[in-house]
């Protein structure tokens, strides 16, 4: 470190020196903390972020259908899951490796869980693309869009990109830090669907809780369901279709589809 010449001038009192060298070294600890905040980020591997999602359809009479429904991601190291409030269902998804997802679906209402085994086809679907279900949109999708702004710093970064597709344009604010979608938008001339970040929440133990509640759930194998007739809840689960193979997307409290792409 250097010190000013002046300072070994010999009508200075020792007590100014010192507080000369206190205040120099109070400046170097705060720059080098504010220097070192700037560069630690918070994870993205531990989160809860919730949603809101609305979903407009445009009829032919100029009409227009609107629906809203909240989803909440949760993501703890390699498990995440989707958890649909007003459905009382949560998706979870666990790397088992880059190549391998096991996928689980909770009811929560019942406190049962369906478990498949890695790599099985769900609802017409086996899962392949860690990056989708971690980030709510594959690595790939970001990849082919169009980065048109960029705002806020270090950690607060988010990037605005577009794609326009044969029947519609896509809108992405991503917050690359945290590996998240702050908002997106998929639009055409009938139809809109908008994602918008409602609540961000890293507290580690917050996570936690909600993933040691579902396991505390009652776990069937989906190759076991047929064995036993007696459970009212399974057979229940299968009428409706929650079990079957066959169908993609999610579903209500009635069986029926919802809307939503999933980008």
């Amino acid at each position: 470190m250097f010190w000013p010449r002046f300072l070994f001038s010999p009508s200075l009192s020792q007590d100014y020196i010192l507080q000369y060298i206190i205040l120099i070294t109070l400046c170097f600890i705060t720059a080098f903390s504010q220097a070192s905040g700037q560069e630690k980020c918070t994870s993205h591997a531990q989160l809860s972020a919730e949603y809101q999602i609305t979903v407009e359809h445009k009829k032919l009479d100029m009409q227009r259908s609107t629906k809203q429904h909240n989803l909440v991601l949760w993501r703890k190291n390699n498990v995440v899951a989707l958890q649909y409030p007003s459905t009382a269902i949560t998706e979870m998804w666990q790397k088992i490796n880059d190549k391998m997802i096991k996928p689980i679906r909770f009811f929560n209402a019942h406190n049962r869980a369906i478990e498949y085994q890695p790599g099985e086809v769900v609802h017409g679907k086996k899962e392949t693309d860690w990056s989708y279900r971690n980030q709510l949109i594959s690595d790939d999708l970001l990849a082919s869009m169009q980065a048109i702004n960029t705002y806020g710093e270090a950690c607060d970064q988010v990037i605005q990109l577009k794609k326009k597709k044969p029947k519609g344009e896509l809108i992405l604010e991503w917050m690359p830090q945290l590996k998240l979608v702050k908002s997106f938008e998929y639009k055409n001339a009938h139809y809109q669907e908008n994602w918008q970040l409602l609540e961000l929440d890293t507290q580690s133990a917050k996570t936690q809780e909600y993933f040691d509640h579902l396991n505390t759930y009652q776990t069937t194998d989906y190759a076991d369901i047929g064995d036993d007739h007696t459970d009212t809840f399974l057979t229940k689960m299968v009428t409706l279709g929650f079990v079957e193979a066959g169908a993609s997307g999610f579903y209500d409290d009635k069986g029926q589809t919802l809307g939503g792409h999933h980008h």
